[in-house]
């Protein structure tokens, strides 16, 4: 268990690393852990934008973003990377030491689910707070795989568990459907717990009351809600919350996981973890930011399956082996490791830049209006900014403390669906979109250089073009003086 959770372990490390800040979301992400930290307070009123500032807003990951904030802080974005690059390796070795206690899993039947699950994983790990919220759900699994009737007061330890995750992520609600969905189990006597089932129904109550311990109180816990159902405008132009193109090779593991699955059969597998896993498999049909989490369901079902195969084809055969001697079993374990530390160390010094700074920041110039966003705080440091909707967060993160605002940025969930599909109409210079960006009182447009607004419109209504590259074009409401 522990050379596998290294070997896979080190190449998701190495992967997460080199990857470097690539989701947009990481930077409002930041700037929110920061305003917490030197308020010392959780904001519950938007403070970003000027389309919805100061209305409600619900920061349901407030402790994530706060632990972003001081590991970039006290290690720096290296540093925080590091740490966030560990939490795949974790998710590996949590469900491995679940699953080799609840059935005695192997090595080898560990290691293709795994491996499969690593393959769909490759595409979401990042610095992002969803990572904690993997773990937390896999460390869910390892508690009912282990729990047992003959200690049901361990259940309790459900409650404060969901107290922290409810302050972490809002993929808490999953893990209550998940604790949901097995006490339905223990209720129809399907589960090891069934003969205590009054204390796993008192902490399923428990752990819905331990859901509403944030700083958003009772009602806080109909927020996560939204994590489910996207919105039209999120459907329609968020490819996170779009189904997966299996036509794509970057979606053909989660196809892979979904084939594997159906071969299983749910064999040696209990009902509730099926379930879930099929479940996983409908959310990651739904939207691909779901992927992940059908991943951490998916895998203990094929393991257990896996390893069912692999007892009855040992039960069939005949011929006894002979003990391998103790010299020459430690020196087995002895390759084994080496080789998965070769594997990880390996990965790592081809993945990993030397120079990883350089390539991070690189990594940024490339994906997010660093130019742009610098001639702004020359000109306009307190604009009211329509910038491209992936890019809100950037200039949050730069703007925020010289009192610049966003039209929109990743929070698409806190928006009213009239403000995103105004944005759409300006970005794409409907007719009225001048009268639409007078109204809202937009005084900078930062967007790439292909939209249609960029490519003459913004010009021809007597927007002044301030930069523009091939990442970005930058336009002011008001000519500056030359």
């Amino acid at each position: 268990m522990a050379i596998l959770a290294i070997a896979l372990g080190g190449v998701m490390f190495a992967i997460t690393v080199t990857k470097g800040v690539q989701d947009p979301d990481f930077f409002w992400h930041i700037t929110t852990g920061q305003l917490i930290a030197e308020t010392g307070s959780v904001p519950s009123t938007d403070p970003f934008s000027f389309t919805w500032f100061g209305q409600p807003w619900t920061p349901h990951e407030w402790l994530s973003e706060l632990l972003i904030y001081w590991l970039v802080t006290g290690l720096g974005r290296i540093g925080a990377l590091f740490v966030f690059g560990l939490f795949p390796a974790a998710i590996f070795a949590v469900l491995a030491q679940a699953l080799t206690r609840h059935g005695g899993a192997r090595v080898l039947s560990l290691a293709l689910p795994f491996a499969l699950g690593a393959f769909v994983l490759i595409g979401y790990v990042t610095l992002r707070p969803q990572a904690i919220s993997w773990l937390m759900l896999s460390i869910l699994l390892w508690f009912l795989l282990a729990a047992r009737p003959d200690r049901p007061a361990r259940f309790l330890l459900l409650i404060p568990f969901f107290v922290l995750w409810a302050n972490l992520h809002g993929v808490y609600v999953i893990g209550l459907g998940v604790v949901g969905l097995y006490t339905l189990f223990t209720l129809i006597g399907r589960t090891p717990m069934s003969p205590a089932r009054g204390w796993v129904l008192v902490a399923l109550a428990g752990a819905i009351g331990a859901s509403m311990v944030t700083p958003a109180g009772p009602v806080g816990i109909l927020y996560p809600l939204r994590y489910v159902e996207g919105g039209d405008w999120g459907l329609a132009n968020i490819q996170e919350w779009q189904s997966p193109n299996f036509h794509e090779p970057a979606h053909m593991g989660f196809l892979l996981m979904i084939v594997a699955l159906g071969l299983n059969g749910g064999r040696s597998t209990p009902g509730w973890l099926v379930t879930l896993s099929w479940i996983g498999v409908a959310m990651g049909l739904l939207a691909l930011r779901n992927a992940p989490i059908a991943v951490v369901f998916a895998m203990p079902t094929l393991v257990m399956g896996l390893e069912a195969r692999l007892r009855a084809r040992d039960a069939r055969r005949t011929k006894a082996r002979r003990p391998m001697a103790p010299s020459v079993a430690l020196g087995r374990r002895v390759m084994e490791l080496v080789t998965a530390l070769v594997i990880a160390i390996g990965s790592m010094a081809v993945l990993i830049p030397r120079d990883i700074n350089a390539a991070i920041d690189e990594n940024i110039g490339e994906r997010f209006p660093v130019a742009g966003v610098e001639r702004l705080l020359q000109l306009a440091p307190d604009a009211n900014v329509f910038a491209e909707y992936g890019w809100g967060g950037y200039v949050i993160w730069h703007m925020h403390e010289t009192g610049g605002h966003v039209f929109v940025d990743g929070r698409n969930d806190m928006y009213d669906q009239s403000v995103l599909e105004d944005y759409t109409a300006i970005r794409a210079a409907d007719p009225g979109w001048e009268a639409l960006a007078a109204q809202y009182g937009v005084e900078a447009i930062l967007l790439p250089p292909e939209t249609t607004l960029t490519r003459g419109p913004a010009q021809s209504a007597g927007w002044c073009e301030m930069l523009r590259d091939q990442w970005q074009v930058l336009y002011l409401r008001d000519c500056l003086p030359d």
